[in-house]
Parts: structure tokens; C-alpha cells; sequence
């Protein structure tokens, strides 16, 4: 009866090993994840995607959300993390495009697919009209963009520096 809760507990851990290590997310692997078409391709969606919350819009609110989150093994986006301390609209708006990424194709470590995470800084920020601009044009959106645009574009240089 000994060798049998012995045999086990001796397989229940080992089972659990493995388990552990098929969900072990990396901080950096040999070959880090990359988005579909690159970090240009990131951008151009996630500025598509992003809608900025009405209420915040209307009451000139900025914000910048970082965001963490696992590119799996397969390419899928888990774990989405809101790191830093922003208006719950604004969270919830990241948190929704990030949910819409396409399979990424995912870091590799020792020529083998792995889940690793990924941090991003997505700003919200509006552009007040200045008095020699003309309020009718077709650019009135290209303030926002921009910032968010810049926000990533600093977010992927400071990771590629501290990785």
C-alpha cells in the first residue's frame, strides 16, 4: 500500500511539473514575439481598433495605459494585465483591441515556440484646436493618433533596449 501512494504521489508531481512548465509565460526569449506584419502593422491596428472613450473625450481626460500580456506558444493573446493607473474606460477600451489581435507569431527559445510576455504603453491624448488652425478640416483625429502612435512607438524602443 506504501509503494502504491508513494508511486502516486511521485507521478501527481511530475505531472504537475509539466504542467507548470507548458504554462511558464518568458520575460524575453531568444527570438521575442512579433505581431503580423511588424511593429509598423501594430501600430496601424491598434490605431484602427482603438475608439477614445466618449466621456473622457468630452472632459479633455488624457491618459496612458500600459498593458501586459502573453503571446502563448500559438500565437494567441492571454493574461492582458492593465499595469498602470488610468480611467477604467480607457483600460477597458485597451483591453478590448487587445482581445481583437490576430495570432501573433510567437518568441522561440531553443528553436521551440514559447509564450512570452509583452508590455505596451498606449497614450490617449487630445490635440485642443490652436487659433490658426482651421477646425473643419479632415485631420481632427490625427492629434490622437499620433499620440497613441508615439506612445507605442516608445513603449516597443524602450523594451527592445531593456530586452
Amino acid at each position: 500500500m506504501k509503494i502504491i501512494i508513494l508511486l502516486f504521489a511521485l507521478f501527481s508531481t511530475q505531472l504537475t511539473f509539466a504542467q507548470s512548465q507548458e504554462k511558464e509565460i518568458l520575460l524575453e526569449a531568444e527570438v521575442n514575439p512579433e505581431f503580423p506584419g511588424g511593429d509598423n502593422a501594430l501600430y496601424t491596428f491598434i490605431s484602427k481598433n482603438i475608439n477614445y472613450p466618449t466621456k473622457e473625450k468630452e472632459n479633455n481626460i488624457t491618459g496612458r495605459v500600459v498593458a501586459r500580456f502573453a503571446i502563448m506558444a500559438d500565437g494567441s493573446v492571454e493574461n492582458i494585465k492593465i499595469l498602470s493607473q488610468t480611467p477604467k474606460a480607457f483600460n477597458d477600451e485597451v483591453i478590448r483591441v487587445l482581445n481583437l489581435m490576430p495570432k501573433w507569431k510567437p518568441g522561440m527559445q531553443f528553436s521551440k515556440p514559447v509564450a512570452v510576455y509583452f508590455t505596451i504603453p498606449i497614450v490617449f491624448n487630445l490635440e485642443t484646436d490652436k487659433p490658426n488652425k482651421r477646425k473643419n478640416n479632415n485631420l481632427n483625429n490625427v492629434g490622437s493618433y499620433f499620440g497613441i502612435i508615439c506612445g507605442l512607438a516608445i513603449g516597443i524602443l524602450i523594451y527592445k533596449l531593456i530586452f
